[in-house]
């Protein structure tokens, strides 16, 4: 490839965490063989990365848009495509210019592909084996573990990813501590199916739990742990975690609320253990924030079952939701199913994100006149910069407060950012 001396490098990140972690770690590892310099725009990029997602057909159509859009406004950039739509489906991209598709599987051989400068790699470890640290967040993100054992009907991401892996504890706490004499003081825990972390690694019952225990006794930072599939999250899981530094922020992806749909969805709980699970992080961790993920439509999906998924969705004990309309992924169980009327689909992902925005506003007035810890991040809102509190309420800072600065914050009706989710 032609690229010039000091190579200017631009990500671009569609999807997940982890995607925009991976982004971070090769975008670094770019700048760095090439000698370059990352950039914050593309216009500025002689190499741009798109890192894609495949999660539903909407963000496969939108990847596409992107890197087309990208050929045709920046005829001079290389432009280089992995991720998810890669693997499920490297032929989007057939036919672009300048266009290089590299499947998640060799994700860390992309600097040496275009740098040319060929380097060992060990399959013991996931990729990255050094944490980002100089990245475009406040917040650090830590990658322990990578694909997916669970065969859900309607998901592609097993099939894009491969099976669990988890990466060795040994190496987590060394890139976490990495990361706290970088100066970061929050580290997000990332990967697709955390709760399964250390199962075919570990004999010994060694597992998340114990896993934050060792992050957090490195001291100087906090730690959030991602989505958590309920598929491996236990109430003894739940108690093991009551650890003094993770923040009260749970994500656990009940997809329905209906025990008919679950099963059609392969999804290994009942609506009786979602409950039981509520209950769990409700009691051992006060004040927290539950949120979790809605699919709206599913194949089969009657008015009784979207009622059961309904009355789920405005328990109060879930503070906001994040709604999919369903989507069938070529190559899984579900596409093959009947699927609903478009207009069907609509109008319950209608339903739900009105729910959603209910439920969370009526979390954050139930925290005025609190005092919580936020982080100050280097997104700005009118003018100020805002950060999260450890229960995931986007909050103005306090005047003169520094980024990526951990400050205690007392809540009112004016320093909370109603419209943020």
């Amino acid at each position: 490839m032609n690229l010039p001396d000091n190579t200017a490098v631009f990500g671009y990140t569609l999807g997940c965490r982890l995607n925009s972690y991976e982004t971070e770690a090769l975008v670094g590892e770019l700048v760095d063989k090439l000698s370059g310099n990352r950039v914050s725009s593309p216009e500025d990029a002689d190499l741009i990365l798109v890192n894609t997602c495949a999660v539903t057909g909407r963000s496969q159509a939108r990847s596409r848009k992107i890197v087309r859009s990208y050929t045709a406004r920046y005829p001079d950039a290389v432009i280089v495509v992995t991720g998810c739509v890669a693997v499920v489906s490297p032929e989007d991209y057939s036919g672009m210019d300048r266009v290089k598709v590299i499947p998640n599987d060799e994700k860390q051989l992309i600097a040496s592909m275009i740098s040319g400068v060929q380097e060992t790699t060990s399959d013991e470890h996931l990729y990255p084996v050094f944490a980002p640290i100089t990245t475009s967040k406040t917040r650090g993100f830590l990658k322990i573990q990578d694909g997916c054992s669970n065969r859900c009907t309607y998901c592609v991401v097993p099939l894009a990813r491969g099976d669990s892996r988890s990466q060795p504890r040994e190496l987590v706490l060394s890139q976490a501590k990495e990361m706290a004499e970088a100066g970061y003081c929050e580290i997000c825990l990332t990967g697709v199916d955390i709760a399964d972390y250390g199962r075919g690694l570990y004999t010994n019952g060694y597992g998340l739990p114990q896993l934050v225990e060792e992050l957090l006794a490195i001291g100087s930072f906090r730690l959030r742990i991602g989505s958590v599939e309920p598929q491996y999250l236990t109430i003894k899981t739940l108690e093991n975690l009551v650890i003094p530094g993770l923040c009260r922020h749970f994500h656990i992806p009940f997809q329905s609320g209906s025990d008919r749909i679950l099963s059609r969805m392969g999804r290994r709980y009942s609506r009786a253990e979602e409950d039981e699970l509520l209950d769990a992080v409700t009691s051992l961790f006060p004040g927290s924030c539950i949120g979790s993920d809605i699919i709206a439509g599913f194949p089969g999906e009657s008015e009784e079952d979207y009622q059961q998924s309904l009355t789920l969705a405005e328990d109060s004990r879930i503070n906001y939701l994040h709604v999919f309309p369903f989507s069938p992924r070529p190559g899984t169980p579900a596409a093959e199913m009947k699927p609903l009327h478009t207009e069907k689909i609509t109008l319950r992902s209608k339903e739900l994100r009105k729910v959603s925005a209910g439920s969370r506003r009526k979390f954050r007035k139930n925290n005025l006149s609190t005092t919580q810890t936020m982080l100050v991040e280097s997104r700005t809102l009118n003018g100020r910069m805002i950060g999260l509190t450890d229960n995931y309420i986007p909050v103005y800072a306090p005047e003169l407060a520094e980024e990526g600065k951990l400050v205690e914050v007392f809540l009112s009706e004016e320093n909370i950012c109603w419209g943020q989710r």
